[in-house]
C-alpha cells in the first residue's frame, strides 16, 4: 500500500451529513471520534506524515506542512498516529478533519468549531494540535476537489484574545460557542472553559459533577493558572482564543489582560450581566452542562460585588441570544480596530 493510499483522503459519510445538527449531536459525536481513537492501537507516524506531502498540492499547503513538520513529527513521537481506519494509520486530528471537513463544505462553520473544541475538551490534543487543524481541513477539501475552499482555510487571520465572563447563568458559554467560529483560522478559536479545565484537572470528562471539596479557593486558582497557561500557549501558536469563566475578581482580569499584551495580540473583555432571577431560570433548566454551578450558587454570587468594569464591555443578557451575539461581535470589531 502506498503512503498517499494509506491516508485514504476520501471523505467519509457521517451521520452529520444529513441535516443541520444540534451541539448535542456534534458533541456525541466527537465523543465517538475520541473513545475510537482512545481505543486504536498506536502507529507508526513516517508513513503518515511523508504521504501529507502526496495531498499537498497547493503552493500554500505545501508552505503549511512544512512550517508544521516539526509539529507532526512531534505528534507522531508521541503517539498521536493511531491505526484509526482500515486504509492505514493517521494522526488522530486527521480523522477529526476528515468529518470537520464534510461539515464545512455544507457552509456549517459553526458546526465544525462546536465538533472540534468538543474533541479537543475531552481529548486534549495541546496548543499545537488546534494549530495543525486548518492545514489538515485544507487538505481534505483539496482532495475533494474544492480549491475555493482549501485556499480558504489556510487565509491567515490574526491571534486575538475574547474573553467572556459574568455571573452564573448568564450564557457565557453559548455566547463563546456562537462567537468562536468567527475569531482567527477556520475552525476558529479555542473556546477554554473554565468549568471543562476544573474537571479535566480533576480527572472527569466536562458532565461529572464534581463535589464540593472541587470548589475552594485554591481549586480555583489552580483552575485559572490552568486555563491561563493553556491560553497563552495557543496565542503563541497564533491561534484565537476565547477564554469563559465567571472572572468575578478583578485580579483575574487583570491577568487575563497582561497574558494578552505578553502575547501581543487584540484583547477584548466582554462582562454578561442580567438579574438574578434570570440567572436563576436559566441554572435550573441546565441539563448536561460541564458547569455544577446550582441556585444557590447564583444567589451567592449576588451578594458580593465584582468590583471595577470600565475597561470590559458590559452587555445585557437576559434577551434574545442574537442581540447578544451582535452586541459581542460590535464590541470585538471596536477592539480590533484600535488595537
Amino acid at each position: 500500500m502506498t503512503a498517499t493510499a494509506a491516508i485514504a483522503p476520501t471523505l467519509s459519510r457521517t451521520p452529520l451529513d444529513e441535516a443541520n445538527a444540534d451541539p448535542k449531536e456534534l458533541r456525541q459525536a466527537a465523543d465517538d471520534l475520541a473513545r475510537r481513537h482512545a481505543a486504536a492501537s498506536v502507529a507508526s507516524p513516517h508513513a503518515f506524515i511523508e504521504g501529507l506531502a502526496a495531498l499537498a498540492l497547493r503552493v500554500d499547503q505545501q508552505a503549511e506542512l512544512n512550517r508544521q513538520r516539526a509539529s507532526l513529527k512531534r505528534r507522531g513521537e508521541s503517539g498521536r498516529v493511531r491505526a484509526v481506519r482500515d486504509e492505514g494509520a493517521e494522526d488522530v486530528l486527521f480523522d477529526l478533519a476528515r468529518v470537520a471537513a464534510r461539515l464545512l463544505e455544507r457552509g456549517r462553520v459553526a458546526e465544525a468549531s462546536v465538533l472540534a473544541n468538543r474533541y479537543f475538551d475531552v481529548a486534549p490534543q495541546g496548543a499545537a494540535g488546534w494549530a495543525v487543524l486548518p492545514l489538515f481541513l485544507s487538505l481534505h477539501a483539496g482532495a475533494v476537489g474544492n480549491p475555493v475552499l482549501a485556499e480558504t482555510l489556510l487565509t491567515p487571520a490574526p491571534a486575538r484574545l475574547i474573553v467572556i465572563g459574568g455571573l452564573s447563568g448568564t450564557g457565557k458559554s453559548t455566547l463563546s460557542q456562537r462567537l468562536a467560529s468567527r475569531a482567527g483560522r477556520i475552525p476558529g478559536a479555542r473556546i477554554i472553559r473554565s468549568d471543562v479545565f476544573r474537571k479535566r484537572l480533576a480527572g472527569a470528562l466536562p458532565e461529572t459533577r464534581l463535589p464540593p471539596a472541587h470548589y475552594t479557593q485554591r481549586n480555583d486558582r489552580n483552575t485559572y493558572e490552568a486555563m491561563f497557561e493553556s491560553a497563552y500557549d495557543h496565542l503563541a501558536c497564533g491561534s484565537a482564543v476565547i477564554l469563559d469563566a465567571v472572572f468575578m475578581n478583578r485580579s483575574e482580569r487583570e491577568v487575563a489582560h497582561a497574558l494578552a499584551v505578553r502575547a501581543r495580540v487584540p484583547f477584548v473583555g466582554i462582562w454578561l450581566e442580567a438579574p438574578e432571577q434570570n440567572r436563576i431560570e436559566r441554572v435550573a433548566g441546565r441539563s448536561d452542562d460541564a458547569s455544577d454551578a446550582t441556585v444557590q450558587v447564583v444567589r451567592d454570587q449576588s451578594r458580593h460585588s465584582v468590583g471595577e468594569l470600565s475597561t470590559w464591555h458590559r452587555i445585557r443578557a437576559n434577551r434574545p441570544m442574537e442581540l447578544i451575539v451582535a452586541a459581542a461581535r460590535g464590541a470585538i470589531d471596536r477592539s480590533a480596530a484600535h488595537a
